[in-house]
């Protein structure tokens, strides 16, 4: 009698096989599309990309929010984070995500306080049409706000900030390559500012020849919550509500003469001599010599130094140098040694460590103003705080030698008044303001300008939150297709490698 071979032992194993192999793929495939549609429904997402980790917000950011809402009426207006898309279109995208996350975990904390919107801005445009317009806060002028799918805003009563999706991130100098997240710091600072609303104006000294490498500084004061303003001296008043005036890298003087209709000088000693009212510069061993700025500094205790040859006359203005405690070979990238002792040292206790100052020229306190011995100097009512200075192994060079020792890197004069204070602060580095530095996970230069906004009187500063590197510097998303690729990849090529190991070993069972 013949056997039939589809009857047999080993035919039925190979059909149950072909079988449960079937049913594992149909039932594998089935899940994933009942579970794609139920992340749809409730949004189950969880995005993955190569460069980034999970950043939650840190201990520091959740205690600035906190002091800041501890101050808050029982009646203020929630804060609204606004997003100008659909939720599942936010979370389906790696960038997008996280600022989305980072706005969950603070709304998570503060119920009450702070809302998550989503609105489609693509298919109703009213829904954000009241942020597409705002006023210049010194000109008085109406402002053209662009939005898109990727913007954010942060919203609370009449006060409201607008924010592209980028500004979340750092990017390499290609600005196409985000290399960290910055989104920790800047919705912190926006949910700050929207706490305060509280928004005095910072002027940039403008028609001196400043030349701006970046404009990292300019978002540093953005984030301490300040609106922006370009001032000339000559030709525009100083606005009513301007607390803090800015000279950044100068390449030309101050004017300050009987001859001239305006003396610059004057007008900034005028300006300090409201309680509140603050001056910052940044001036490097590249700067040229400016005889009435360093006068007018010199009077808040400020002196430069500069090496003087005898013979020809000229003046060189020293450049720090300290190859035992230098960032880079050529000894110009030096740490500042912050004051550790006094007032001095309270008022840089939160910038962290490794204050970098590159290219720094050399500044010791201006004569008439004695020495405490705790890291101050005072003459009259203006008292001068060394709060970072070169190492004692660094020495000063000017006109290719070692002329000097080193010196003060950044100070803060005080002149106290019957009704509060004024302020003057000068940092002895261009570069200390460059985004090199200012935008760094590592060094503390963002965070001592931070302190200097504290001290100058600017509340709900988010001093202490720096930039998160990610591990890689790319950002990938996973497509729909990608995932079904995937999903059936796994799912079909394991079935198939079982199922032609099976079939080898039946074979070679009947044969043997």
């Amino acid at each position: 009698m013949k056997t039939n071979k589809f009857r047999t032992r080993a035919s039925r194993h190979v059909q149950l096989t072909a079988i449960l192999t079937s049913l594992v793929i149909a039932v594998t495939v089935l899940t994933n599309a009942v579970v794609q549609t139920l992340a749809e429904r409730y949004s189950w997402y969880s995005y993955m990309t190569s460069s980034l980790g999970e950043y939650q917000a840190s201990g520091t950011s959740l205690a600035l929010t906190d002091a800041a809402m501890a101050g808050r009426a029982a009646d203020a207006p929630p804060i609204e984070i606004i997003f100008c898309d659909l939720e599942e279109n936010i979370l389906a995208d790696a960038m997008h995500a996280y600022v989305y996350d980072t706005a969950g975990e603070i709304a998570q904390r503060y119920p009450q306080s702070v809302l998550i919107r989503c609105y489609d801005v693509t298919l109703n445009p009213n829904t954000v049409r009241r942020f597409l317009k705002m006023t210049d806060p010194v000109t008085g002028e109406e402002i053209e706000n662009t939005l898109d799918t990727t913007g954010v805003i942060i919203s609370c009563g009449d006060y409201f900030r607008v924010y592209s999706l980028n500004e979340f991130y750092a990017f390499r100098e290609d600005s196409t390559t985000a290399w960290a997240y910055n989104g920790e710091r800047r919705m912190t600072a926006g949910i700050l500012q929207a706490i305060s609303q509280n928004k005095p104006v910072a002027c940039f000294l403008e028609n001196h020849g400043e030349v701006f490498f970046d404009y990292e500084l300019m978002s540093l004061l953005d984030d301490a919550g300040y609106d922006l303003y370009h001032l000339d001296l000559q030709t525009e008043s100083i606005p009513e509500n301007c607390s803090l005036i800015i000279s950044y890298n100068p390449a030309t003087d101050l004017v300050s003469d009987t001859v001239s209709a305006v003396s610059e000088v004057a007008l900034l000693q005028q300006f300090l001599s409201v309680e509140g009212n603050s001056f910052l510069t940044f001036i490097g061993a590249d700067s040229p010599a400016l005889p009435n700025m360093e006068a007018f500094l010199s009077d808040w205790g400020v002196e430069f130094g500069y090496y003087r040859d005898s013979v020809t006359g000229s003046a060189y203005r020293y450049t720090v140098q300290d190859s035992a405690s230098s960032l880079t070979s050529d000894g110009y990238t030096v740490y500042g040694n912050g004051a550790t002792a006094g007032r001095a040292k309270e008022l840089i206790d939160g910038n962290g460590s490794n204050v970098v100052f590159r290219k720094a020229t050399v500044m010791r306190a201006a004569q008439g103003f004695v020495n405490n011995a705790d890291g101050s100097y005072q003459k009259g009512n203006r008292v001068l705080y060394n709060l970072y200075e070169s190492a004692a192994s660094a020495s000063a060079w000017a006109n290719g030698a070692a002329r000097d020792g080193g010196g003060m890197l950044m100070t803060l004069t005080e002149q106290k008044n019957a009704g509060g204070s004024s302020y003057v602060g000068v940092v002895s580095s261009v570069d200390f303001a460059s985004e090199k530095f200012l935008q760094s996970a590592v060094y503390g230069n963002g965070d001592s300008i931070f302190g200097l906004m504290k001290t100058f009187g600017k509340e709900n500063v988010p001093q202490g939150l720096r930039i998160q590197p990610f591990n890689s510097q790319t950002m990938s998303t996973v497509t729909m297709a990608q995932k079904w690729g995937w999903t059936l990849g796994l799912t079909l090529i394991p079935a198939a490698v079982i199922t032609t190991v099976a079939t080898v070993v039946l074979l070679r069972r009947r044969r043997a």
